[in-house]
């Protein structure tokens, strides 16, 4: 399969993908076809069969419920769009309020500027809403979508469903030391890799998101014992020796038991090698190793 043909493929999944609805967000089929579509990146001379086939499987599931996307009948647009206008209206839980600020923004923004508000809106809370946001941002970004309605209703949810915790603050340094803590969870590699990856990337908002990350990674990620002590011993030394590359050989490997959840943290695990130093890739390797047997694969 060529590089092309990989590409129609994954628009289309991504597509259908924001149209479902699911009460487990961080799980979302459109955080699975991100990653994978990162993970495929690796090596786009030959773009990984295996995965594009389980994306398509997963999609195939019809306990999805379907979202019935909107167009908005308000033709009037204030004199003065404001984004404190769109997080009030999400503090205060009014969808209709959010959906005619977001149609107000969408107006003068484009639907990656709209997106970025909304990144910057999920930093402020608990860090679930941010991962499918993040995904939602990228999937755009890749497939060039300029209407609203494809990421609307599934961004709302995922605000909502979450919790804010964080308001602005001040530009903090990032821990060097976080990637040597031996006790993170999947999920905190999960939440740090893509928090980093969002820090590093290039967005018309970056100034004041990277003010949010770097306050969300202190609060989630606190200064801990430095392990860089330990030995290691490494059952897959062809990760540390070859790098994210190597995660795509993994994947053809695996006979069977590929979840969402094992795509995703593979993603995590590529994502930390892109954006830490080379010095950290041990530890990084550490994780992998320690947690992979979660998986049974």
């Amino acid at each position: 399969m060529d590089q092309l043909k990989a590409a129609s493929i994954i628009e289309k999944q991504a597509l259908k993908s924001l149209s479902y609805k699911t009460v487990n967000f961080l799980n979302h089929p459109i955080r699975l076809i991100q990653a994978s579509k990162s993970l495929i990146g690796l090596n786009l001379d030959t773009p990984n069969e295996k995965l594009l086939k389980f994306n398509s499987s997963v999609l195939a599931n019809n306990t999805y419920e379907s979202i019935k996307f909107k167009n908005f009948k308000n033709d009037n647009i204030k004199e003065v769009i404001s984004t404190h206008n769109l997080e009030d209206a999400f503090i205060k839980n009014d969808k209709d309020e959010v959906l005619n600020e977001l149609y107000q923004l969408s107006k003068v923004s484009s639907s990656l500027h709209i997106l970025e508000y909304l990144v910057e809106i999920s930093l402020k809370q608990t860090g679930k809403s941010f991962l499918i946001i993040w995904s939602i941002y990228r999937t755009i970004f890749f497939i060039n979508q300029k209407d609203i309605k494809f990421f609307l209703d599934l961004s709302i949810d995922a605000i909502f469903s979450d919790k804010f915790s964080l308001s602005d603050l001040e530009l903090l340094p990032i821990n060097d030391n976080i990637i040597k803590n031996s006790n993170l969870s999947i999920t905190n590699i999960d939440l740090f890799s893509h928090l980093l990856e969002a820090y590093n990337s290039n967005l018309v908002r970056s100034d004041k998101i990277k003010i949010l990350i770097s306050n969300v990674i202190n609060k989630r990620f606190p200064c801990r014992k430095d392990d860089s002590s330990v030995e290691f011993n490494f059952k897959y030394p062809q990760l540390l020796k070859t790098g994210r590359s190597w995660l795509l050989e993994f994947i053809d490997d695996i006979d069977n038991n590929i979840t969402i959840e094992l795509i995703l943290f593979l993603d995590s695990i590529r994502c930390l090698f892109k954006f830490l130093n080379k010095k950290d890739y041990k530890f990084i390797c550490a994780h992998f190793e320690r947690l992979i047997k979660v998986f049974n694969v």
